[in-house]
């Protein structure tokens, strides 16, 4: 059976009612700040991010694995954010201080990744 659903995703067992408004990145907490349509804002560490990078060079395509497949430890730089770039509608390019940035995250591969803890004034940080 032929299927285009890439191998390293699972899909998800619930559907995502919220989109994203608004994107940022706390260099303090070293995270993505999401501030989502319904006013949530929730933060994915960079290194979870970099980790689950969507790219065939990290993730593997036709049956040959990526670089992740093989090793989970990074190198300095590839878990740091140099810039976040739109991809139309539906997903957000990171751009990492390494260089790399050919992984588009959609939105659903955003909203999968965020732990679902909403911050609170507490917990967000700014310069």
């Amino acid at each position: 059976m032929f299927t285009t659903t890439p191998l390293w995703y699972a899909p998800r067992m619930h559907m995502q009612q919220s989109h994203p408004r608004s994107f940022d990145y706390d260099e303090q907490t070293r995270s993505l700040v999401i501030v989502w349509d319904d006013d949530t804002r929730e933060a994915i560490p960079f290194t979870v991010l970099r980790l689950a990078c969507p790219c065939a060079s990290c993730h593997g395509e036709l049956g040959v694995p990526g670089r992740f497949a093989t090793s989970q430890t990074l190198s300095p730089g590839e878990d740091e954010i140099a810039d976040l770039s739109l991809v139309g509608a539906y997903g957000l390019n990171v751009i990492w201080q390494d260089g790399h940035n050919t992984g588009i995250y959609t939105h659903s591969v955003l909203y999968d990744l965020a732990p679902h803890e909403p911050l609170t004034q507490e917990t967000m940080h700014h310069d």
